[in-house]
């Protein structure tokens, strides 16, 4: 076990301030996300280090379409999550607790694993990636040494001030999971959209590259009234040269509604367009809008398919027909 950071003593607890979770751990008990725990009167994590899983993947399938796009990243994993939604994908380490007895993953052996593949960043993914605060804590720099970018795929409940030290410490670009509205959170994952929404907001103030993603639930999140409070909310908080990706639903872990509507993701994209989000994207599904289009003069400027660049139009981060400044890192 390693120490903690981010939390607090008070009287006979430790609250931790990791997550929005806010957990109030007495000693020997564990927090909401079961990583972290209290040893007399100390915060230690169970994750550092306890890396689930280790593989380059294409940065699209993240996805980051506005970032360093048709690069790989080494994508890595520890266990357990800070919410509890019943569709997850990746619920076979999500749902787990740390192991107890692993052998220990230094940050340096991502590093070697990103450079020897070619990639360019690293990826906190597959789980919530918040709670490997410690160890990111540690990667971040290195990798920075190593000319490599840093970036996680987040459900978003992590505290403004846990991601303001990621932010110096060298993460790059983060990716958020918007679930729905507060009923959706309320019904299903536990915890408040609100906060996700200021966590989104933080790090467009932070300058991180920022984009968001929506999973469509069938009966769940599909209602055209709750996608168009997830638009309204994206503009208040992210803002509209953020892209959005609403994403197709399939069965998974608990939940066995069918698979999201294609007509139903189309409208959201329409929707997102009509309102004045610059770039919305289709995801899990091979369709015409997950490519990118210029959004003042319409020209295909980047041409995907199932996570792959085709073709790639963009100069220098502008449309070459148009001039439009686009957002992203290119």
């Amino acid at each position: 076990m390693h120490k903690a950071g981010l939390y607090i003593k008070r009287k006979d607890e430790i609250i931790c301030q990791l997550c929005w979770n806010l957990c109030k751990i007495s000693k020997g008990k564990r927090g909401i996300c079961n990583t972290r725990v209290n040893i007399n009167g100390e915060l230690l994590t169970l994750t550092y280090g306890n890396i689930s899983a280790m593989e380059s993947r294409p940065i699209e399938i993240k996805p980051f379409f506005h970032f360093k796009p048709a690069s790989t990243s080494m994508t890595f994993s520890t266990y357990s999550c800070n919410l509890a939604c019943p569709w997850c994908q990746n619920w076979h380490i999500s749902k787990m607790s740390p192991k107890e007895s692993f052998k220990e993953v230094e940050p340096k052996e991502i590093i070697e694993l990103a450079l020897k593949h070619r990639d360019l960043s690293t990826c906190a993914s597959f789980n919530e990636p918040t709670l490997l605060f410690e160890f990111l804590l540690d990667l971040f720099p290195q990798a920075k040494s190593k000319g490599l970018f840093n970036t996680m795929v987040s459900n978003g409940y992590i505290t403004p001030k846990a991601l303001r030290i990621l932010s110096e410490a060298g993460l790059d670009a983060i990716n958020i999971d918007i679930k729905g509205n507060e009923n959706t959170y309320k019904n299903y994952c536990g915890g408040k959209a609100k906060f996700v929404w200021r966590t989104i907001k933080k790090a467009v103030d932070l300058e991180l590259h920022v984009e968001i993603v929506n999973l469509v639930i069938t009966n769940v999140n599909d209602s055209m009234e709750s996608v168009l409070e997830i638009i309204d909310n994206h503009l208040k908080y992210a803002g509209e040269r953020v892209p959005i990706h609403f994403t197709r639903y399939f069965p998974a872990h608990l939940f066995s509604k069918p698979p999201t509507n294609i007509e139903t993701l189309v409208k959201c994209i329409e929707l997102a367009k009509k309102e004045g989000i610059e770039f919305a994207y289709a995801g899990n599904i091979r369709h015409r809008f997950e490519n990118t289009y210029c959004p003042d003069c319409s020209i295909l400027l980047i041409e995907r398919s199932a996570y792959r660049v085709l073709r790639n139009r963009v100069k220098d981060g502008k449309c070459p027909k148009c001039g439009k400044e686009l957002y992203g890192v290119w």
